[in-house]
């Protein structure tokens, strides 16, 4: 028996509607089932490629910063170091620090090196965004997505910075091209068991992409194919994604302590939920948020002929609002960077909200619609261009993370045989003790007596390490080099130990946060 749903669409879109064709076991049909059409995959890949290139621009210019540390630290671990290290902390990366691995193998541990897997990402998420825009949408919209996706703040951001953030985007747009590919296809048991792994595997390289299948179920509503042999494959695939992912849940649950300075950084508000995720600042919000809203009011009011509506919101709104239930009832979570898996919904909407402007304007006539997208484009790159530059100075990271500045400051003024210490005041993540292992060549020769145990020879991520009050009475003559982060924190206490110690202050240099002091005993 063949019925065919027509829902009340318009004969433009009626050849869209959903056909369930019953013999024993319903199956899904509809037209643009199958291999994307030609153009709209070269298009991809063009975009794809673009983009991902556009993104590399300065990828190697700013200095690395704390959340870069882990990853380029732990990623350096041998093996059997990672292991034990992930068994206590990071386990959440885990996968991303191997990848890393076997990358800085390859390739090096520059910035310019650790970075470049980020911009890939970049460039696989706007293809991505390009074949599911096209299937959920139409070719301009989903064109314009693509084109948007180096430009939108957070995925500039994230394209210059060795974290998995970026790779974990690409993959909740492709795992869900994927998903609707399978149910386009009416595939078979083996392509569903694939989509089930693919959705632990993502799971794995990022916690919170297990938050996707909520967006495919969407799709299945949508569709109304959520009954019979597509919905017992759904949910079978779902079984499978939650075994494989079980030991990344599992030890999520058991290392959630590591995230509880979440409690203490505000992002549970306003700006932190409309502002922090996807703009970064207020200028880039005032221009994207008003489009990504009209696109909102687009892809409501056109729901029945805009086949991804409804995925769409959900993929915006449902994995915020499971991150902020978290926050609120369980413990410490919500983190607008984590909010980076709904960046190919937010290219979409943007997109829709920008042609509904073009679309309203050209009613005015055909001039009204070229100077309507001039505007937007003038504006567009008025606004967001700096802010593209911004992101690729050499300060640009966590507020001012100058640790090549500072690694080039001490290797151009010490001399071999002199200490070199740091503060220990400041947090993990700014600690100044990061820049002499990011920048192990500038401090070549320099004596290193605070270490107690490195890193490496630890299931933690960062070195043990004495305090400089107990290290300065130990010191022979010579010169001393301290590096502390602002004037805050140890700084004084460490500066008042050298002092006591017999040490004169020879100099200060502000290199940008971090200060650099000369200090020297018993020469001349």
């Amino acid at each position: 028996m063949i019925r065919c749903r027509f829902s009340g669409l318009t004969a433009k879109y009626a050849e869209k509607a959903v056909c369930m064709v019953t013999l024993d076991r319903p199956v899904v049909v509809r037209r643009g089932a199958g291999p994307a059409p030609r153009p709209t995959r070269r298009a991809s890949l063009w975009i794809g490629l673009a983009a991902g290139l556009v993104a590399y621009v300065g990828a190697g210019v700013p200095s690395y910063w704390g959340d870069e540390a882990a990853s380029v630290l732990s990623a350096q671990r041998s093996w059997e170091s990672l292991t034990a290290e992930l068994s206590t902390v990071d386990a959440v990366h885990g996968l991303y620090y191997a990848l890393l691995h076997v990358w800085i193998d390859l390739f090096g541990s520059s910035e310019w090196s650790t970075r470049a897997p980020s911009a890939i990402g970049i460039g696989f998420l706007a293809a991505g965004v390009v074949v599911l825009g096209r299937r959920w949408y139409d070719a301009r919209t989903a064109i314009l997505a693509g084109v948007l996706i180096p430009l939108i703040p957070r995925a500039g951001v994230l394209a210059v910075e060795a974290r998995g953030y970026a790779l974990a985007a690409a993959a909740a747009v492709w795992v869900t091209v994927l998903f609707v590919h399978t149910v386009d296809r009416g595939s078979g048991r083996v392509i569903w068991v694939l989509y089930g792994a693919a959705v632990a595997a993502g799971g794995t390289l990022f916690l919170y992409l297990l938050l996707m299948p909520m967006v495919h179920a969407a799709w299945l509503f949508t569709w109304r194919a959520f009954h019979g042999r597509v919905a017992r494959r759904w949910i079978g695939s779902m079984l499978i994604a939650v075994v494989l992912a079980a030991p990344i849940i599992l030890a999520a649950s058991t290392q959630r302590g590591q995230v509880a300075f979440l409690a203490h950084r505000g992002y549970m508000s306003p700006r932190g939920w409309f502002v922090t995720p996807w703009f970064a600042h207020p200028a880039p919000a005032a221009l994207l948020l008003p489009l990504l809203l009209i696109g909102v009011l687009v892809v409501v009011r056109r729901r029945r002929s805009i086949p991804g509506a409804l995925p769409t919101l959900v993929w915006l709104l449902a994995p915020a609002a499971v991150l902020v239930v978290l926050d609120v009832f369980v413990s410490p979570t919500y983190n607008p960077r984590y909010l980076s898996i709904s960046l190919g919904a937010v290219a979409l909407l943007i997109s829709s909200g920008a042609w509904a402007l073009v679309d309203v304007a050209q009613r005015l006539g055909v001039r009204g619609g070229a100077l309507a997208g001039a505007s937007l484009i003038a504006i567009s790159a008025v606004v967001l261009v700096p802010e593209f530059v911004h992101q690729r100075t050499q300060f640009a990271k966590d507020g001012g993370a100058d640790g090549r500045a500072v690694a080039a400051e001490v290797a151009a003024r010490s001399d071999p045989g002199d200490t070199i210490l740091f503060g220990t005041g400041t947090r993990p993540s700014r600690a100044p003790r990061l820049i002499y292992r990011l920048y192990p060549e500038a401090f070549a020769g320099l004596e290193d007596p605070q270490l107690i145990t490195p890193a490496e020879q630890t299931d933690g991520l960062w070195d043990r390490m004495d305090v400089v009050s107990d290290t300065a009475p130990t010191l022979d003559d010579g010169t001393v080099w301290l590096l502390e982060t602002g004037s805050s924190g140890s700084a004084e206490d460490d500066i008042a130990a050298l002092l006591r110690a017999g040490f004169t202050q020879v100099s200060r240099t502000d290199v940008h946060r971090t200060i650099v002091y000369e200090f020297q005993k018993g020469t001349s």
